[in-house]
């Protein structure tokens, strides 16, 4: 998984777990608020969009499976699965 923005590239850790998979990207590096930042999980990506003052851009990332569950805070992206 490697997800890049015009700006600067992000770092995305995925971890796996006995039951199921958590994927985290962190943000910080866009420096924006969270309440610019909107993801949509479809299948096995997660379309992350940045509709800030200063910064639009958007890009997809990777997932290990269908089904993630996402949150986001405080510029950190969490994707988990759990079966």
């Amino acid at each position: 998984m490697d997800a890049q923005t015009d700006r600067s590239p992000l770092h995305v850790s995925h971890t796996d777990h006995d039951d199921g998979w958590t994927v985290a990207v962190d943000l910080d590096s866009l420096q924006v608020s969270d309440d610019y930042v909107t993801v949509d999980v479809i299948g096995t990506e997660a379309v992350v969009a940045v509709d800030a003052p200063h910064l639009q851009t958007e890009f997809d990332i990777d997932l290990p499976a269908a089904g993630a569950v996402q949150t986001l805070r405080n510029g950190v992206l969490t994707l988990e699965h759990r079966s």
